[in-house]
């Protein structure tokens, strides 16, 4: 007897929802966010556990604590839902969509091989990301002194005194508190 489960993931607490290979909902509860309540309530469930839940913050977590208790573990991208919304309802509908094989967006996680490389390229567009946001917040205060900037000489430790001189004193670096 397959069984599906549908995990809606938070920060203190998980919703686990179970349905049944001929989609009756068979029950649904709460287990907190740790490792040893997931994994004992996902061991409660009896037959061959087919387990999904959306992409998130935990969800490499999730994968990598909970697979070996399961048949098969898919990790789906955010579904967009439509009516009331509650942790109980979002993962019953995670277990139906298992179900039926109408998961659209699933997401491919690796545990072991991948892990390291996937959390390298993770940090790198994280860093992309603030130096990108950093560079804009430098133009600006450039832009708001009027002060045109083209290109990437602005961000050279080469060019600083050269662009610093161009603003007004009480806005340089060295002025800033005096």
């Amino acid at each position: 007897m397959d069984r599906y489960i549908g995990l809606d993931a938070h920060a203190a607490s998980c919703t686990l929802a179970i349905v049944s290979e001929t989609g009756k909902r068979l029950r649904d509860f709460p287990v907190e966010t740790n490792g040893a309540a997931l994994v004992e309530g996902v061991r409660a469930v009896p037959g061959h556990r087919h387990l999904i839940f959306e992409e998130g913050t935990q969800s490499a977590w999730l994968y990598e604590t909970l697979a070996r208790y399961v048949e098969e573990v898919v990790v789906t991208g955010v579904l967009r839902s439509r009516g009331p919304k509650s942790d109980r309802v979002d993962a019953y509908a995670l277990a139906e969509k298992l179900r039926i094989g109408a998961v659209d967006k699933p997401v491919f996680k690796a545990p072991g091989e991948f892990t390291k490389l996937r959390e390298l390229a993770r940090i790198h567009s994280m860093l992309v990301l603030d130096v990108v946001r950093v560079q804009a917040r430098l133009k600006f205060v450039y832009r708001s002194r009027a002060v045109a900037t083209t290109g990437t000489a602005l961000y050279s430790p080469i060019h600083r005194d050269q662009w610093e001189g161009q603003l007004p004193e009480a806005s340089r670096a060295g002025q800033v508190g005096k």
